[in-house]
């Protein structure tokens, strides 16, 4: 190799080494770790030190990890709005406490974007997140964010994730599933694993427009998995996936137990098996259903227009998939999950058409509960393959805090 040839190859390897070199913020603060963020190469590491700070306004569109000094050590106050946008390599944001407070379900401090297809992953793992009186993420992708030995803790009606693309602005509905390992390389889907849920117990997860969940091996203490349907959302969730969970309630007068489902679907297809459920029958509304299915696009909300429009299958209801060319049904399916499990399908808001709910969800044809596992479904590998590249690759989920109600199998 010619001497030149050589010369310039060792420049550009070192300076390839220097570019990704880890940065060292004097502080947990915006400024400089926004700084940080700017002076470093993608692959980089930012090494956020311990210390208490306020973000206001932060942007990252950069495939760099985020390091903090560990929960409870390095602690953000999120006192504005902090955009994660995916990149052309992985991001990692780990060892960090992040805490809101006040604003409502509509303060959503943290943004997810950036394209779902042609960009890597986002990995949140070994993070708290506190929440009160507030929302957290808003994630506007339908896939392609994972999520890996998290913590959350709030209030009843505070949301922890809301699964949101407005308007499936990146064609999730006209694209095919990618369901288990459909999802072939993990990056189409937003995967939750490992992680434990406190509170939320009204929506701490929200799957709503085009978002394709993969809700695994968590604990759901007062909490539920929520979703939205073509009805007040303009498209609704996608696909799911919920398994290997458990659900647990206290069972008490406190506000948390005040759970009226443990799982709700109102659209797309997917599958939820092998979770353990507690009994919902506290003091507030009596028993509840654990698994609530319901359709509300043929009720109070019409997006077909009146009464009369109304035809089955309404756009994107329980049971509906898509090929990538058409729609078509594909049922929900159901089997393996213990304790109590209580499913109801059913109208929820008042059915003012008068319609027969037959019509529009038949088990059997929309939704299988037979014990039997869906036909040809592999779930994707776990832990998931990018999680495990975090400071805590555990493969084991987290324990449930004393004093909830536990499974016995």
């Amino acid at each position: 190799m010619p001497k030149l040839i050589r010369w310039s190859l060792f420049v550009f390897i070192l300076s390839a080494m220097c570019g990704a070199q880890a940065q060292n913020p004097q502080s947990c603060s915006q400024t400089e770790v926004n700084n940080a963020v700017n002076a470093a190469a993608a692959g980089a590491t930012i090494n956020v030190p311990s210390g208490n700070c306020s973000w206001s306004s932060l942007t990252i569109s950069k495939g760099v990890t985020l390091q903090g000094a560990g929960q409870g050590k390095t602690n953000i106050t999120l006192a504005g709005n902090i955009t994660f946008n995916k990149a052309s390599t992985v991001m990692r944001i780990d060892g960090f406490t992040f805490s809101v407070n006040g604003g409502g379900d509509s303060n959503k401090p943290i943004f997810i974007g950036g394209s779902w297809l042609n960009a890597q992953p986002i990995v949140f793992s070994n993070d708290t997140f506190n929440v009160s009186g507030s929302g957290l993420f808003r994630v506007g992708v339908p896939g392609g964010v994972i999520y890996s030995h998290d913590t959350f803790v709030g209030g009843w009606d505070d949301s922890f994730l809301q699964l949101k693309d407005p308007g499936d602005s990146q064609g999730s509905w006209s694209h095919a599933d990618s369901i288990g390992t459909h999802d072939t390389n993990g990056t189409m889907n937003i995967y939750i694993e490992d992680s434990n849920f406190t509170g939320g117990t009204n929506q701490g997860i929200d799957c709503d427009d085009a978002c394709r969940m993969v809700n695994r091996h968590n604990v759901f203490n007062n909490s539920e998995s929520n979703s939205h349907g073509y009805d007040t959302s303009p498209f609704g969730m996608r696909q799911f996936e919920i398994y290997n969970n458990t659900f647990n309630n206290s069972r008490d007068s406190s506000q948390l137990s005040n759970e009226n489902q443990a799982v709700w679907i109102r659209g797309g297809t997917g599958v939820i098996y092998n979770n353990q459920f507690a009994d919902l029958a506290g003091n507030y509304w009596g028993d509840k259903p654990e698994i609530r299915l319901n359709i509300r696009g043929a009720e109070d909300v019409r997006p077909q227009g009146s009464c009369g429009q109304v035809s089955y299958p309404v756009p994107r209801q329980l049971g509906q998939n898509h090929n990538g060319s058409s729609y078509f049904t594909d049922p929900i399916y159901i089997w393996g999950n213990t304790g109590t499990v209580g499913i109801s399908a059913a109208w929820e808001w008042g059915n003012p058409c008068g319609f027969s709910w037959n019509t529009f969800f038949q088990w059997g044809r929309d939704g299988v509960n037979t014990g039997a596992a869906k036909p040809g479904y592999t779930a994707y590998k776990y832990p998931h393959p990018l999680a495990s590249g975090g400071s805590g690759g555990s493969s084991s989920g987290p324990s449930a805090p004393t004093g909830l109600q536990a499974i016995t199998q």
